[in-house]
């Protein structure tokens, strides 16, 4: 996607490593050593390499080559983890390494699919996957709090590096338009991007889920565990194959 491929460089320095993302992973499936995890729009692979050091399986995928190949590069001599190209919406097509025993779903990944048939096809896709008791982890932004509140951006990530400033425009087919500018401050430049997103409400999220064999549906508000509130911006969410 063109969005990613150009904030590919300073992708690391916009979303970081995020521990508690590994916490929560191992909260919710438990010990990690040796455990098969896919995960679905890795990025520049941060998460992926986290699960790996922990003594994970690990294979991450994502749709932008420019991501992966990063990715690619950050993998330490004699450490492994598997990063490949591919469509969310073609999972089983991939011939991965390995049948999953976790899938992880992070960083607001799933809006990316705007129709219900495309999320039926990816929750089923997962579901046909993972053996049973198995979960689906999910992370996006709570858009129920974006809408209800009429929620115009989310907060500017100002760092040594860059200034990344996100905003929100609803359009008429139901869409969010999320317009971004990335000034980065080494090169004095400015980067103008917008993508459509899915703006998907917690209720029908949990709709999908459940007519797709997923139940035990835990919602929260943070990697922390903290309960999803009405302001929650952050909907973290397991749900476990039944």
């Amino acid at each position: 996607m063109a969005f990613y491929e150009s904030i590919a460089p300073w992708y690391d320095h916009i979303f970081p490593a995020t521990p508690a993302q590994l916490s929560f992973t191992e909260t919710i499936c438990g010990p990690l050593k040796g455990k098969k995890i896919l995960d679905v729009g890795c990025g520049t692979g941060n998460l992926s390499l986290l699960l790996s050091a922990a003594g994970a399986e690990v294979c991450g995928i994502d749709l932008d080559p420019e991501m992966i190949a990063r990715a690619r590069q950050k993998v330490a001599p004699g450490k492994h983890a598997d990063f490949r190209v591919g469509n969310m919406l073609e999972l089983e097509l991939l011939e991965l390494p390995f049948r999953p025993e976790a899938v992880v779903c992070y960083g607001n990944t799933l809006v990316h699919l705007h129709q219900d048939h495309e999320l039926t096809s990816f929750f089923q896709q997962v579901h046909r996957l993972l053996p049973r008791r198995a979960y689906l982890l999910l992370q996006l932004i709570h858009y129920n709090h974006i809408l209800d509140h009429q929620v115009q951006g989310l907060p500017s990530i100002d760092n040594e590096h860059l200034l990344f400033e996100r905003r929100y425009r609803l359009m008429d087919n139901g869409l969010l338009a999320f317009d971004t500018t990335l000034q980065v401050k080494s090169e004095n430049r400015k980067i103008q991007n917008s993508v459509l997103l899915n703006p998907l409400r917690k209720e029908h999220l949990e709709e999908l889920l459940l007519k797709n064999g997923f139940g035990a549906l835990q919602f929260f508000g943070d990697f922390k565990g903290g309960p999803l509130l009405a302001n929650s911006t952050p909907l973290v969410l397991a749900a476990q194959k039944i």
